[in-house]
């Protein structure tokens, strides 16, 4: 069978690797415990239920977080599969990330990292894509790419840190579930015109309760979270697809040509033919 990981980069200190595994691959909800001290960035939507921890969704607007020996199942939310990016560093650089923001990381030599993904701004999902297409292409020297590979892992960890939850209860529980329940139904109908209340029934609570609850738990609206989902989809298409920017537009689920770059423009500072060229 093929791998499903593919080293793009590895030094003693760092790796880099390309994960695929088809929805139907029989290794999709089992591909065994993980190898790395690593953050994972994802570029399709799957649900991800680590051991002896609930269900999240594990898609474009997070990173998820491992350690080596962590035992984690998979369930289908896109047709895709998974389909990431992962960057490593060595158990000893791990210890030394996680000791920055928790002194109580010395006694967890095995599993330094304690959490298990962290929201990502536009700017460090652009930092990590970047990266990753200057490792493919051997565009970076190797002392560079060391030094951005524990960058991007410092800044994972640390958003992660910085996003950590209050205290959980019965009604929180059930809040967290349908919020994780909303983003996947989003991220599944990515690029269809569904409405707020489609949505809602979908979900079995009213438009309201599900603005509420949403915006509660994420600082973000549905419709923003959406739009973030659809730009971080341009930037994997505006790297790998040759095609035109109206076509991306229009297959990431933008209205026009012109809705499409007023949104990246806005939130990533720059237009996607710029976005294109730096990427390039």
């Amino acid at each position: 069978m093929q791998p499903l990981d593919t080293i793009v980069f590895e030094t003693p200190l760092v790796r880099a690797a390309r994960f695929r595994c088809g929805a139907r691959d029989p290794r999709f909800r089992d591909s065994g415990p993980a190898t790395n001290c690593a953050v994972v960035f994802p570029r399709t939507a799957v649900w991800i239920r680590n051991s002896g921890s609930r269900s999240f969704v594990a898609d474009p607007s997070l990173a998820t977080i491992y350690n080596p020996g962590q035992e984690y199942t998979r369930n289908v939310i896109s047709s895709d599969g998974d389909r990431c990016e992962w960057f490593a560093v060595s158990t000893e650089v791990a210890i030394e990330i996680a000791l920055s923001f928790d002194k109580r990381s010395a006694d967890k030599f095995e599993r330094p990292f304690s959490r298990e993904f962290a929201p990502i701004d536009h700017d460090l999902y652009l930092a990590q894509r970047t990266t990753f297409t200057r490792l493919e292409r051997r565009s970076i020297e190797s002392f560079e790419a060391e030094e951005s590979i524990i960058g991007l892992v410092t800044a994972v960890i640390g958003r992660a840190y910085a996003a950590t939850r209050s205290p959980r209860s019965v009604d929180r529980d059930w809040q967290l579930d349908l919020v994780e329940r909303a983003k996947a139904s989003l991220s599944r109908t990515l690029c269809n015109r569904q409405s707020l209340g489609d949505l809602a029934r979908e979900l079995d609570v009213s438009p309201f309760h599900l603005c509420r609850v949403f915006r509660e738990h994420t600082g973000r609206t549905l419709h923003d979270f959406k739009t973030d989902l659809r730009l971080r989809c341009a930037l994997e298409m505006l790297t790998d697809s040759p095609s035109d920017l109206s076509r991306i537009a229009f297959e990431c689920g933008f209205s026009s040509h012109s809705h499409f770059t007023s949104a990246m423009k806005s939130r990533i500072g720059r237009t996607p033919s710029a976005v294109r060229a730096s990427l390039s």
